[in-house]
């Protein structure tokens, strides 16, 4: 409810959760990140969302070599409330690390319809 007393309606939001995946002789690490989209009413009800599903995905297991990982919620690195309709909405950007000199002529044509795009889930 908002400060009037009206019951407001949850709109997405999206979360970035950084996740530590390691080895308990500690010969191995990856970070991981995840974006994950959500309803919330507001962003303290989004952030303990947030909270919820990242605690949701962690885990611990013994691989086939017989050596404990665990995979771990380090911290929500973004909130991001997206509004009511999701329809191409932004929910993730990575800009990639910079270079002195461009790979492409600036008049390259680039062929995005040609792409074949996995399914990373």
């Amino acid at each position: 409810m908002d400060e009037r007393g009206t019951e407001l309606s949850p709109v997405w939001f999206s979360a970035t959760l950084r996740f530590a995946s390691f080895t308990e002789d500690g010969q191995y690490f990856q970070p991981n990140v995840s974006v994950y989209t959500f309803k919330a009413v507001d962003h303290t009800s989004a952030f303990d969302r947030a909270l919820q599903i990242g605690r949701g995905a962690e885990r611990s297991f013994v691989n086939a070599l017989g050596i404990r990982i665990r995979i771990a919620l380090v911290d929500i690195e973004t909130l991001n409330m997206l509004g009511d309709e999701l329809d191409g909405v932004e929910v993730f950007y990575w800009p990639g690390q910079e270079h002195d000199t461009s790979p492409y002529a600036w008049d390259h044509t680039f062929t995005p319809e040609q792409s074949t795009p996995y399914t990373a889930l």
